[in-house]
């Protein structure tokens, strides 16, 4: 049987999204000259940059991934209000460490700002788009991408030394982590 765990879409602040990352805006917007604010986006590997399309699609899910090697950003670039899942880090060396489901919170995305997760923060694998047909947000990763994937329906998940390309991950079963699945209270 499924366990729902409802989600209330909160505003990405700076406040409510420092346990997870940070906000890319100006930090100052004098008048009379251009200022560069730095962000801490960093990366192990080469840096990439891609596009993503992301459709309307619906509002429940039952995966969440971290990543190890990269403060993995976005920028919203068109499209619908969108909401963005994530929780805090947990320990790096404890691959059954997972955040409970109660540590899980939504975000909405300040098309305007964009964020940056902090290196294991747990994150949904969408975004999820509320109002319109889709959405387009440019993504800096890094290429190798280890990643880390929990399924809280199945209670498994895997561990991957590059998402993507690398086929033989490491399979992991949770056992604090089955028949759950999040949605999206819009």
């Amino acid at each position: 049987m499924t366990r729902i765990h409802t989600l209330i879409i909160e505003p990405m602040t700076k406040a409510s999204f420092e346990p997870f990352g940070e906000l890319w805006c100006a930090s100052k917007k004098p008048s009379d000259r251009r200022i560069l604010s730095p962000t801490s986006y960093n990366h192990d590997g080469q840096s990439t940059v891609h596009v993503i399309w992301q459709p309307q699609g619906g509002q429940k899910f039952d995966q969440l991934e971290r990543y190890f090697g990269v403060t993995q950003s976005f920028v919203q670039l068109s499209g619908g209000s969108a909401v963005v899942c994530a929780a805090a880090p947990t320990d790096p060396d404890n691959l059954h460490d997972i955040p409970p489901p109660e540590a899980v919170r939504a975000f909405l995305i300040d098309p305007s700002t964009g964020y940056s997760f902090k290196r294991g923060t747990w994150h949904s694998l969408n975004r999820y788009i509320l109002n319109h047909h889709g959405a387009e947000f440019l993504i800096l990763n890094s290429n190798p991408n280890p990643t880390q994937l929990v399924n809280y329906q199945t209670g498994s998940g895997c561990l991957s030394r590059d998402l993507d390309v690398f086929q033989n991950p490491e399979i992991l079963k949770y056992g604090n982590a089955s028949g759950i699945e999040f949605e999206i209270e819009a």
